[in-house]
């Protein structure tokens, strides 16, 4: 692919309230290279979900420029050029997971669904699980079913907002591991957000920290960590200190902000 697959150049967003205006971005400049996996971390209110959304083209910019595949995030979205995983699984109780999996598929009339929903399940390593219905499956499972569905029309972007933060350490550190595997095999640009540290430096080839509102990019680290990598990564000198990095970083937007 030529150029990023998102580029974002002096994005700001404002939105107007009763009281007074929010300023949530400003001035954001960023790109994200096809096969990234990119992790915004920052304080609470800080803006990472609203610039997710913005390339997902569920808010839209004040100013400034910002395209996704080389198109507008409107255009992107109506293509169906990614995928979109939320912080709660929000599946549908009284569908069986090939069934929640499949709705996209299934809106759109996709001849090949049950290949699609077969293939993805295999994906995130819920084959089996077929037909089962959400109420049966644990936390951790039930956000591997909504990982499934959101690679259900094959995107290669895949947008996820805080998808483990609600999960305990032990689960999260698996699907941490599962997801850097999923992403190794499927070659996927990945836009990940996160409040913990650990998780963003496991993660990422890149960390875009951020500062308190309005939200802006105070540092982008970039990992050189293999592919292939396992939790024990985490006790190397050379993960403590991006870690560290982003700590001090996060100290500094928080005195900035002061």
């Amino acid at each position: 692919m030529a150029g990023p697959v998102i580029s974002a150049r002096e994005l700001s967003l404002v939105f107007q309230t009763a009281d007074a205006p929010v300023y949530a971005l400003s001035k954001v400049n960023l790109e994200v290279d096809e096969g990234d996996f990119v992790s915004f971390i920052g304080p609470s209110g800080c803006g990472k979900t609203t610039l997710l959304r913005v390339i997902a083209d569920l808010e839209q910019a004040t100013s400034g420029s910002i395209t996704v595949n080389g198109m507008t995030p409107q255009d992107a979205r109506l293509k169906r050029a990614y995928g979109y995983v939320f912080q709660a699984p929000a599946l549908y109780p009284w569908r069986t997971v090939e069934r929640n999996v499949g709705l996209p598929l299934e809106i759109m009339g996709f001849a090949d669904s049950a290949e699609r929903i077969s293939r993805n399940l295999e994906l995130v390593n819920l084959k089996g699980f077929e037909k089962k219905y959400p109420w049966q499956l644990s936390g951790g499972m039930q956000q591997r079913v909504s990982i499934a569905r959101a690679l259900a029309f094959d995107p290669k972007l895949l947008l996820m907002d805080e998808p483990f933060g609600a999960l305990d350490e032990i689960v999260r550190d698996m699907l941490n591991q599962q997801l850097l595997d999923l992403w190794d095999r499927t070659k996927k640009t990945v836009v990940f957000v996160t409040h913990s540290i650990p998780e963003a430096v496991f993660l990422s080839t890149k960390i875009v920290v951020m500062s308190p509102r309005p939200g802006r990019i105070i540092d982008v680290i970039e990992t050189n960590f293999p592919r292939k990598r396992s939790l024990d990564i985490r006790e190397t000198p050379e993960f403590l200190a991006i870690a560290h990095r982003v700590r001090e970083g996060l100290k500094a937007g928080h005195s900035y902000e002061d």
